[in-house]
This record gives C-alpha cells, sequence and structure tokens, in this order.
C-alpha cells in the first residue's frame, strides 16, 4: 500500500508541476514523453552526467545561479541519491554548451521555455 500511495503522491506531484512523470530507463522516457521545452536553473552547482546515476561519467556541470535547456519529464535512475538536503531517485535531463545529460533533479528548479 505505502508504495501506491508513493507512486499517487508523485503523479499528483508531477500534474501540478506539468511535468511528465516517467519510471523506467531514459530511452522509455524518450520514446513516450512529448516533446515540450523547459529550463533547469541549479540552485547548487550540479554534475551533467551520461546516465541517470551518481556514478555515471561526468560530462560538464551547471554552477549555482546558471540555467540549461531541458526536458519537461522526470527520470527516476534505479537507486536513491542525497543531494541538496533531499534523497531521492528523480533526474532531470539537460543541455548545456552542446552537451546533454542528466543533472539530479533535487538540485533544479525548472520552469517552462
Amino acid at each position: 500500500m505505502r508504495a501506491g500511495r508513493i507512486l499517487g503522491t508523485s503523479t499528483a506531484a508531477a500534474a501540478l508541476v506539468g511535468a511528465t512523470l516517467v519510471i523506467g530507463s531514459p530511452a522509455v522516457a524518450e520514446t513516450n514523453a512529448a516533446a515540450a521545452g523547459c529550463t533547469a536553473k541549479a540552485i547548487e552547482t550540479v554534475i551533467i552526467r551520461d546516465r541517470t546515476s551518481t556514478s555515471g561519467t561526468a560530462l560538464a556541470q551547471v554552477n549555482k545561479g546558471e540555467s540549461a535547456s531541458a526536458s519537461c519529464t522526470m527520470y527516476y535512475g534505479t537507486s536513491s541519491y542525497e543531494k541538496c538536503g533531499i534523497v531521492s531517485k528523480r533526474w532531470v535531463k539537460v543541455t548545456r554548451s552542446g552537451v546533454t545529460g542528466y543533472v539530479v533533479g533535487t538540485c533544479v528548479t525548472i520552469a517552462e521555455s
């Protein structure tokens, strides 16, 4: 029952912010999610990684206060991380200076472009 409540809460939160909830691999998300344009602003400096994992290869970074183009889709990795004081599995796909990858979702704010 707890898993149902958590998923229900996540779905409601996604609806409130106008984002698409995606559970599964990024490849599945790209196939199933509608293309939309958003901007991610870093609350703290975040590393752009090649996959939804803190062990993913670091490709670039978005410094605190800077923005990057972002998908309006929330991606979920397979393991939890703790960043910016929050434990989560949520990731955001961003593009900055020609580099596309994933940043931890707890350290960015998302706004529609």
